[in-house]
């Protein structure tokens, strides 16, 4: 092997030292040739002929040199560099044409590495933790389906229960993710940070070390000993200015002292999850409870033992999924479990993947389309190359090095495109990192032009020039010398050949340019219709702000009631303000789904369970919300803790679940967290809200008095009579002095709100939207080219035409359907491809709707009339051929 590698580097460096190695060849032949002489002068000969039988005796002397180079070096590198270094002056030799081909290259490789850059960024990052693939999450599969069921989390007593009795796991554990605590500091206002509370042994399972300090010891998430607190590396830096003395000091969350004991690392970052803030889980009896059973909040995470494949795990806890079934049916019925490696489970938690892969076919077409677009320039080069290569074949060069060459040239073509791509890419990039900061778990993931992109660039540059150049050079390496040699006048007559290749590459553009404008609007239609339905109430002059408030004051029921109540009353004596009301939930920004039960009703099988969305409400949230009531009345002071619980339901409520029966005075048990739920009576019959801007169906919703259920995480609504924002500091003073050390959060007006939630579909929608167009362009400039080049090969014909009588609108009309036939059966060809296109939508993106014939017939008249548009400027120089300078040239 050594000596392989000595000889392979030895030949390498000879290729970089041949005119050295042939100087010293020339003389090393000089000297023997020398010495021949020498011997036939002493044997008698003439100097002539002793020269001539030396020269003799050694053969060629040329074929000797070529065998010793051979020998010594590599010739197919040698070759390479020769191509490379004709292709390098053809490229000087033709400016116009390389800056063409490089442009259009780099345009269609840049939005591919735009795009790619999310997919490297979402899909293809493996979370920085030890072994990932060993690591495992296990999730709770909801009978009621819904979006992404079997990602659901996993309730406390199953965590337990999973913890003891698995064999498959070395470790488990546990986090609530999506908390919110309050730091409060010497000075300033608090803040509120996206918490974790996780077990001790979260981060050892995960097999992450902190950067600074340590992560959680066994036993600190009991009661008495769990006030410490991991901070991220983010919030270090931006809060604590990356002080290390930090670590052992103490800092306020929620009105307690915790001790920071650790810094995590800046590349821990779990897609999906955005803690600023581990604090332990603390777990008590009361988690363990059958009552908890219904409370599915927590996220497990395990490392699988030592030989223990996936599909074991996940027989293991399917059985333990089925045997909680069994024993609790009041709670498990229906519930099983799932088990994903961590980066599997992350990608598609994040529900990013099919986006994701539609942008990726969109810009995959793009880049083809202007692949074709390169190869009928190359196709027309090659004809006016054609006397070249003919002379090239004629001197002994064989098809595969004509071959050879062109694509050699096409690669270096590509590879130039390809360092333009990337410029233009490092912009896209920081473009669409700009444009997504809708929310947090988004713009917490870095967009950079990283390894795997520049990975992709060269991929993708190399697979281009194939795909541009291997049709041109196999066509161009059947160059007829005959032909070409003889009359040279004839040598256009041989482009007819390229020029019907050239004309399926165009037919073939217009069909993708066709089948993506369709699926383009198809897409845009759909999100167009869920951002602009009616969501059942009036989000307009509607002020938002969420709270939470913590164990430390607000310990029970009586006294979050008391401060909801002290909040409302101030706030309904702001300037401006008018209607003030509270909920766990604000309208349209997707509340939790409960199981229900009605009462007189049997139930029903697992896979069929009634499931509800659950709201709780203050008395005047329908009036602050506009939400119409249509039968019955709303909640009043009356309803609280003391009196009997009542709900109001909305009617699709009423048509689902209680088949359009009369709804009041019905009773119903909703299986929310707290204590053994009661029946409540429902009091109230209002109408649908979307349970999210964009869901295009209407779900069933139960709405809870807050005065009976007070929870402690809530949204306030100030229905305001101008700008809402106006009143967003009427509204931090009014907290303020009701309580210091509550931070306020996502202070914004409901269309504000709403508007995050769309922010995604809308940079969707104009990507796909400007990737569409550039796919209309690069059509529009291959009809152009085309029909341009075949009027320029036609213009002996078109001179004996006009010759003849033929008009100028005769000739317009020649050279128009042309380009129209050609357009038709490429618009053909994408409108049959793009007819399946709206149920491949809706199986990929539920709930949006794409049933829109228009497009179907709006985009091919676009087509066509761009082809003719682009038909139109070439048929306009063929009308104006005059004859006799057409007959003359030719």
């Amino acid at each position: 092997m050594i000596d392989w590698l000595q000889q392979f580097f030895h030949r390498l460096t000879s290729v970089f030292r041949r005119k050295e190695l042939d100087r010293d060849l020339d003389a090393e032949l000089a000297a023997h040739l020398e010495l021949a002489i020498e011997e036939n002068l002493q044997r008698g000969l003439s100097p002539e002929d002793a020269r001539r039988q030396a020269l003799i005796r050694f053969g060629g002397t040329q074929q000797t040199i070529e065998q010793h180079r051979d020998a010594r070096g590599l010739p197919g590198l040698e070759i390479f560099l020769q191509d490379l270094r004709y292709a390098v002056r053809a490229l000087f030799k033709n400016p116009g044409f390389t800056i063409a081909v490089v442009i259009t290259l780099a345009l269609g490789i840049a939005v591919n590495a735009t795009m790619f850059s999310l997919v490297s960024a979402f899909l293809l990052r493996r979370p920085v933790v030890h072994e990932p693939d060993r690591v495992v999450v296990v999730t709770s599969i909801n009978p009621a389906r819904g979006f992404l069921p079997d990602t659901n989390p996993v309730s406390a007593p199953n965590y337990f229960a999973w913890r003891e009795a698995n064999n498959v796991f070395s470790d488990i554990s546990a986090a609530d993710e999506y908390r919110t605590v309050s730091l409060t500091a010497a000075q300033g206002k608090p803040q509120a940070l996206s918490s974790a509370a996780v077990s001790s042994n979260y981060f050892d399972v995960l097999g992450v070390a902190a950067h600074l300090g340590r992560t959680f010891f066994e036993g600190e998430d009991q009661p008495g000993r769990d006030h410490v607190v991991i901070l991220s590396h983010e919030l270090w830096q931006r809060r604590f200015g990356s002080d290390r003395s930090l670590i052992g000091g103490t800092i306020r969350l929620n009105r307690e002292n915790y001790v920071v004991i650790g810094v995590m690392p800046a590349s821990f970052r779990l897609l999906g999850f955005t803690p600023e803030v581990w604090t332990p889980l603390t777990l008590t009896v009361a988690d363990r409870a059958t009552s908890a059973r219904k409370d599915h909040n927590l996220h497990v995470f395990a490392r699988l033992k030592p030989g223990v494949t996936l599909e074991q795990a996940r027989l293991e806890i399917n059985n333990l999924a089925r045997r909680s079934e069994q024993d609790f049916p009041e709670t498990e019925k229906g519930w099983s479990a799932a088990v994903r490696t961590l980066p599997d489970f992350l990608v598609y938690n994040f529900g990013i993947r099919n986006g994701l892969a539609l942008m990726m076919t969109a810009v995959g077409f793009v880049l083809m389309m202007a692949c074709a677009n390169v190869a009928g320039l190359l196709l027309a080069r090659a004809t006016g190359r054609q006397k070249e290569l003919g002379i090239r074949i004629a001197l002994g060069a064989g098809r595969l090095r004509i071959i050879r060459q062109l694509l050699t040239e096409g690669l270096l073509n590509a590879l130039i495109g390809g360092g333009v791509a990337l410029v233009l890419a490092y912009w896209g990039i920081n473009f669409v990192a700009a444009k997504m900061t809708f929310n947090e778990a988004i713009s917490a993931v870095p967009l950079t032009l990283d390894r795997n992109v520049l990975l992709f660039v060269l991929g993708v540059s190399v697979f281009s020039a194939v795909l541009c150049s291997l049709a041109p050079a196999l066509r161009a390496s059947r160059t007829d010398i005959n032909t070409v040699l003889k009359d040279e006048s004839r040598a256009a007559s041989a482009g007819r050949s390229h020029s019907r290749l050239r004309t399926v590459l165009v037919t073939g553009e217009i069909a993708l340019a066709m089948f993506l404008l369709i699926g383009t609007g198809l897409l845009i239609r759909g999100l167009y219709v869920v951002e602009h339905q009616k969501l059942g109430f009036q989000p307009e002059h509607l002020l938002t702000a969420g709270l939470t408030l913590d164990s430390a004051r607000y310990q029970d029921a009586a006294q979050q009631t008391s401060f909801v109540r002290d909040i409302t009353s101030r706030l309904q004596s702001i300037p401006g303000g008018g209607t003030v009301a509270v909920t766990s939930d604000l309208p349209a920004t997707g509340p939790a789904s409960v199981r229900v039960r009605i009462k007189g009703e049997p139930d029903l099988p697992a896979n069929q369970a009634r499931n509800t969305h659950d709201i709780v409400v203050s008395t005047d949230y329908f009036s602050a919300a506009e939400i119409p009531v249509l039968r019955g009345r709303t909640f009043t002071e009356m309803d609280s803790a003391t009196s009997s619980p009542v709900v109001v339901v909305n009617q699709e409520f009423v048509h689902r679940h209680l088949r359009d029966q009369e709804p009041l005075g019905k009773q119903i048990r909703l299986n929310v967290t707290g204590p053994t739920p009661q029946w409540s009576q429902i009091v109230g019959v209002v109408a649908n809200v979307k349970n999210y801007s964009e869901a295009s169906e209407e779900d069933p919703e139960v709405y809870e008095p807050f005065l009976q259920r007070p929870v402690p995480s809530f949204s306030i609504m100030i229905r305001t009579k101008a700008d809402p924002n106006a009143l967003a500091s009427d509204l931090r003073s009014a907290i303020e002095q009701a309580d210091a050390d509550l931070p306020l959060l996502h202070v914004m007006s409901m269309p504000a709100v709403i508007d995050l939630q769309k922010g995604g579909d809308v940079l969707f929608s104009r990507m796909l939207a400007i990737f569409a167009l550039l796919a209309l362009v690069f059509a529009a400039i291959g009809i152009y080219g085309l029909i341009a080049y075949s009027v320029g090969q036609r213009t002996h014909e078109i001179g004996i035409r006009v010759a003849l009588g033929a008009g100028t609108k005769q000739v317009l009309r020649m050279v128009l359907l042309e380009g129209l036939k050609m357009t038709t059966i490429g618009a053909a060809i994408g409108l049959a491809l793009a007819i399946p296109l709206p149920k491949v939508f809706a199986a990929m993106f539920t709930g949006l709707l794409f049933s829109e014939p228009r497009v179907y017939f709006i985009v091919p008249l676009a087509i066509i009339a761009v082809s003719m548009l682009a038909t139109y400027i070439p048929a306009r120089r063929a009308a104006s051929v005059d004859p006799t300078i057409a007959l003359r040239n030719s």
